[in-house]
């Protein structure tokens, strides 16, 4: 071997050496490069609140009484005193029918009548003396029988001829129709000169105005749950929302509760009782019907921005002491607003990511930050997310 050759092998375990020992350096600094910071998200508390118990039905304003008022005798009409639309008193004349006939009527059974008092006066009278004969042994028996049949007859005669006076007094009555209640009459369905009479259409529809009733379908189940809770229709006011979407400014109370379901929908018809004083409720009208609780109920709530769904429901992603992500499944309740009813699944206090789903990791340090009001205030103006 020479001595160039020596060297050489001498070098290699050299350059070898070096090599590890710059591979060992750089493995030394990658071990010692920073690890990525925690996510960032911002949470929000879970909070107990007092939320007024609400619930909306769709139902219809209906009259407390309507009337179709008819014709009860027949004959022409003479005059109509309303104009359509208007509201009227109770006892207010409405209509007339030409009386004449009618008061020519009740003169001929004034007649008959007189006629038949006449008629029993003198059967009154014949009475008497066939008995007083009789007792003198100076007529019959038979005569007697034939004055007391005599005398029955005229007393029922003039019974008769009385009611028939009765009768034609009332047809001449009802020749002027008035109104039985406070109402709005609607549109007349006959002009004067028409023939009317018990067969006709009814003549107008009168309406009563204040108060009404507001009538809305309630789901059985739900019926069921409130009877349970001993609530009754004295806890609870109810409100209106008209067509243009505004609130009707007077409540109302539960005075009705049916006692059959409609098999159909399986729900109970519920009436409450309305001012109308300004007339904006009209008969039929649909509205929708608000039922609030007086006393309001403390209950758990989050930010709609927290609730997640998957396959298998609702959840939400909570920060734990460490701050590290959970999952929290949750079942929910009814939405006020821009909160979320949350019947079971979290406590009060704790924290629920409202914003950076998406870099959350279950069981994944983050960064919390709590949420401003101003954040709040965007934040619950957000649907719910779907990941």
């Amino acid at each position: 071997m020479d001595i160039a050759t020596a060297r050489s092998r001498r070098t290699i375990p050299l350059v070898l050496l070096a090599s590890c020992f710059l591979a060992a350096c750089d493995q030394g600094q990658k071990n010692k490069m920073p690890a990525q910071p925690p996510a960032s998200v911002v949470v929000t508390p879970v909070e107990l609140r007092d939320l007024t118990s609400e619930r909306t039905f769709t139902g219809r304003i209906e009259a407390i009484d309507k009337v179709q008022i008819r014709a009860r005798v027949q004959g022409f009409l003479k005059s109509r005193r309303f104009e359509e639309g208007a509201e009227v008193k109770k006892d207010e004349l409405l209509f007339e029918i030409e009386p004449e006939p009618f008061e020519l009527a009740v003169q001929e059974a004034e007649a008959n009548v007189t006629s038949a008092k006449a008629a029993k006066t003198l059967a009154e009278q014949t009475f008497g003396r066939t008995e007083e004969l009789v007792k003198r042994n100076t007529s019959s028996r038979a005569s007697l029988d034939e004055a007391r049949s005599t005398l029955a007859q005229a007393q029922a005669s003039l019974q008769a001829r009385t009611a028939e006076l009765e009768t034609a007094r009332l047809n001449l009555s009802y020749t002027k129709i008035s109104a039985p209640m406070d109402g709005r009459v609607g549109r007349a369905a006959y002009s004067v000169g028409n023939l009317v009479g018990p067969d006709s259409n009814p003549l107008v529809a009168l309406v009563s105005q204040d108060p009404v009733y507001a009538s809305f379908p309630v789901p059985q189940w739900l019926l069921l749950q409130v009877r349970k809770s001993g609530q009754g229709p004295d806890s609870v006011i109810v409100k209106l929302k008209l067509a243009d979407g505004s609130l009707y400014k007077h409540s109302g109370a539960i005075e009705f509760t049916d006692v059959q379901a409609t098999s159909a929908t399986d729900s109970v018809l519920v009436r409450a009782k309305m001012p109308n004083p300004d007339r904006l409720l009209v008969d039929q009208q649909l509205i929708n019907v608000q039922v609030i609780r007086k006393k309001p109920e403390k209950k758990l709530v989050i930010s709609q921005s927290a609730l997640l769904l998957d396959q298998q429901g609702a959840y939400v992603l909570a920060v734990d002491k460490d701050n590290k992500v959970q999952i929290k499944r949750i079942t929910v309740g009814e939405q006020r607003g821009p909160l979320i009813v949350v019947e079971s699944g979290v406590k009060e206090g704790d924290r629920v990511i409202i914003s950076g789903h998406q870099k959350a990791r279950p069981g994944a340090p983050v960064a919390p930050q709590m949420a401003s009001d101003e954040t709040k205030s965007v934040m619950t103006g957000a649907e719910a997310k779907k990941p």
